[in-house]
C-alpha cells in the first residue's frame, strides 16, 4: 500500500537522499542537505512523498512564487522534481500529480517531458510558451572550470563590456535589487520571494548581464551534467533585440573564458533567442504549463523564469570544488 505523505526532515532525509541519487543521478543536487536547508527556509516550500514499505518511491517539490500577467501580481504554486521510482509504475506519478494540482493558488510546472508532460495535458493544464535551446561554444581550455577561483570569476566580469554581477557578492545588493525592479515586483510577497531567492544563506549562484538601464538583462547559472560543465540562461528582460544579442554574446565569452562549452536556453519567458546567434531547438522540446480550477487561462502570456526552479541546479562558489 502506497501512503502519500509530507516530507519530514528529520525522518526522511536519508531514504529521501538514496531516491533521489537513483532517480536523478549521484552527487543530484536535489539530494544535498544545503539545498533543502534552503527550500526549506521558505515557508511555502514543501515535499510531498508517495512511501511504500517505508521506502520513498515517489515525490514533488511546490512553493509560492509571484507571477506577472498583464502587469497584474498574481502568487502561483511552482512545482519541481517531480520524479517516480522508475520500477513502481505512471500510477504514483499520476497519484502526485492530481496532489499537486489540488491547490488553492493557480498552479505551473516547467520543463515536462514526454509521459509527464501528456499527463499534465490530460489532467486539463494549459501548456504556455516557453523556450528551450542550446549552443556549443568554443573553449581553449576546457579544464579551466574545474580549477575555477571565485576571484578569476570577477576579474573576467570585469572585461567584458556589459556589466556582471552575481548574488554571491559582496555589496551586490543594490545592483540586484535595481535589475529586480526591472521585472516590476514591487509588492511585499514579491519582495519576500526574491529576498530568499536571491539572499538567503545557501541559495543557488546566480549571475546577471544587464546594461545601464536595467532594461535589458540576461540572468544565467553554472552547473554540471555529469562531467561536463555548463551555462543555463534561465531568465531575459529585453527592450532592445541588439543589446540582448549584445548581453547574450558576452554571456558566451564569459563562458569560454571559464572553459564551459554547452550554453542552455531554457527560459519560460516568450523570448526566442536572436536567430544570428544560433542557438539549437531542443530535439524533445520540454513544455510548461498552468492549471487552475478557478481560473481560466489562455496560452497568451509568459512566466518569468524565477518563478520556477530554473537555475535551482547551480553551484555554489564555495561549492565547486566540494561538488566537483
Amino acid at each position: 500500500m502506497i501512503n502519500y505523505r509530507k516530507y519530514d526532515h528529520e525522518n526522511d532525509y536519508d531514504s529521501y537522499k538514496s531516491f533521489c541519487e537513483k532517480n536523478f543521478g549521484k552527487n543530484c543536487y536535489q539530494s544535498k542537505v544545503e539545498h533543502i536547508n534552503w527550500l526549506e527556509s521558505n515557508k511555502s516550500h514543501f515535499i510531498n512523498l508517495a512511501v511504500k514499505e517505508n521506502k520513498i518511491v515517489g515525490c514533488f517539490h511546490g512553493f509560492m512564487a509571484p507571477v506577472k500577467i498583464n502587469n497584474e501580481s498574481h502568487i502561483f504554486c511552482s512545482l519541481h522534481d517531480l520524479m517516480v521510482d522508475r520500477e513502481k509504475g505512471s500510477q504514483i506519478g499520476l497519484r502526485l500529480m492530481q496532489e499537486g494540482i489540488l491547490q488553492d493558488n493557480p498552479v505551473i510546472l516547467s520543463g515536462a517531458i514526454g509521459r509527464i508532460s501528456r499527463a499534465y495535458k490530460r489532467l486539463g493544464s494549459v501548456q504556455f510558451k516557453s523556450h528551450w535551446y542550446r549552443k556549443f561554444i568554443f573553449t581553449l581550455n576546457p579544464l579551466k572550470f574545474f580549477f575555477l577561483k571565485e576571484k578569476y570569476i570577477r576579474s573576467i566580469q570585469n572585461d567584458i563590456n556589459y556589466n556582471f554581477v552575481s548574488n554571491k557578492e559582496e555589496n551586490s545588493k543594490t545592483k540586484l535589487r535595481s535589475i529586480i525592479n526591472a521585472y516590476k515586483y514591487d509588492d511585499n510577497f514579491s519582495k519576500k520571494y526574491f529576498e530568499w531567492r536571491l539572499f538567503q544563506h545557501n541559495s543557488p549562484l546566480t549571475f546577471f548581464a544587464y546594461d545601464n538601464s536595467f532594461k535589458n538583462v540576461v540572468t544565467f547559472s553554472i552547473g554540471l551534467r555529469g562531467h561536463i560543465p555548463f551555462l543555463r540562461i534561465i531568465s531575459v528582460i529585453k527592450d532592445s533585440e541588439e543589446t540582448l544579442e549584445g548581453l547574450l554574446k558576452s554571456t558566451e565569452i564569459f563562458a569560454s573564458k571559464i572553459g564551459i562549452p554547452v550554453i542552455l536556453y531554457s527560459i519560460t519567458e516568450d523570448i526566442p533567442p536572436p536567430k544570428n546567434l544560433k542557438y539549437s531547438k531542443y530535439k524533445n522540446m520540454p513544455n510548461s504549463f498552468v492549471y487552475s480550477n478557478k481560473k481560466n487561462f489562455s496560452d497568451n502570456f509568459s512566466i518569468n523564469g524565477f518563478s520556477t526552479d530554473l537555475g535551482f541546479d547551480s553551484l555554489f562558489y564555495k561549492g565547486i570544488d566540494e561538488k566537483i
